[in-house]
């Protein structure tokens, strides 16, 4: 048996078999390499160009660009009955030529591997904070807490009504003042203080009952982020309208801001509260003069009904914005 490839002197030997009579496998013990050559139904060989030796029996991945073709193209591994070659017509397209004389190997489409999805997408979300409000608010105790300055009054006497919370009692709990636990309807996300002090005065009642309510709630489980809120009267703002403001700012002349921020910076609490420190502005309107005198008999005098209506009515606005606190502090 003559050796098919001419640049090696010494004999190949033959291995043990053939797919089905169609190829010959060929082993070269020197080199260790190893090819195959097809043969014809009576073992005669197929001339074919000297064989390209494969150092590596795998295949090597290629990059052959694909061409449309008119008609299927058997894979050069598939048994045939008839191994000689016909040569094709000249009105053949090209690549029914090359599928029938074996000369372009036939790749395979690629696999399609499916991106493995973002491990951040499908891991649960953490589990929300949860968040405890100290509702307080301030103003005068009666026999003035129908007047403009006592507006934060009115508005968590009515929002205890709106969200269905005891009625506002006094009680030693949080210190002085009057108070409604929302744990007591199940919403223990809200608790209304009302504070006992005048309005000039508010700050050491209002840091009292933060300490203790602070106590009780985040001192019970560190998962618990507590918040105050004060309900204050805006006396900039047309009536009944609410105004958020966060953090330390200014009391832009309500003495009850001026008690309560200077009370707890002194205690060293106001710079880490940062927006837990909640300030919600209720609005009572403003006399036309600008004088001090005219200013403090507005603010101290009675509110009429219909004004009245408006600034209890803002409670829908303090529930909605209290709940978007909520949201906003358990993302924090």
């Amino acid at each position: 048996m003559t050796n098919s490839h001419p640049a090696k002197s010494h004999q190949r030997s033959r291995s043990e078999v053939i797919s089905r009579d169609t190829f010959v496998q060929y082993h070269d013990a020197d080199d260790d390499l190893t090819w195959a050559e097809p043969v014809d139904d009576h073992d005669h060989f197929v001339p074919k160009p000297a064989p390209v030796l494969i150092a590596n029996p795998q295949p090597q991945r290629q990059h052959v660009k694909r061409r449309p073709v008119e008609t299927p193209i058997t894979s050069i591994a598939t048994v045939t009955t008839n191994t000689t070659p016909t040569p094709p017509s000249s009105s053949a397209p090209k690549a029914d030529h090359a599928a029938a004389i074996g000369d372009s190997p036939i790749i395979p489409p690629p696999l399609r591997i499916r991106r493995p999805k973002d491990i951040h997408s499908t891991m649960a979300p953490p589990p929300a904070r949860q968040v405890r409000l100290l509702i307080a608010s301030i103003g005068n105790p009666p026999p003035y807490h129908t007047t403009r300055h006592s507006a934060g009054h009115l508005v968590l006497k009515s929002l205890s009504t709106h969200m269905s919370l005891p009625p506002l009692s006094r009680s030693k709990v949080l210190g002085t003042g009057s108070v409604s636990l929302g744990s007591d309807r199940g919403v223990p996300e809200y608790t209304l203080w009302q504070s006992a002090s005048m309005m000039n005065v508010s700050g050491t009642g209002t840091l009292k009952a933060w300490k203790q309510f602070n106590g009780l709630n985040a001192g019970a489980s560190p998962d618990i982020l507590t918040a105050l809120v004060v309900l204050h009267d805006e006396l900039e703002s047309s009536i009944g309208t609410i105004k958020l403001r966060r953090g330390e700012t200014s009391a832009k002349g309500h003495n009850g801001i001026k008690s309560i921020q200077s009370s707890f910076k002194s205690a060293g609490l106001l710079p880490s509260m940062g927006d837990r420190f909640i300030k919600l502005g209720v609005g009572i309107g403003r006399p036309r003069s600008r004088e001090k005198d005219d200013v403090s008999a507005w603010v101290l005098g009675q509110l009429t009904n219909l004004e009245r209506g408006k600034i209890e009515a803002a409670a829908e606005s303090v529930i909605a914005v209290l709940r978007s606190e909520i949201s906003r502090l358990e993302r924090s």
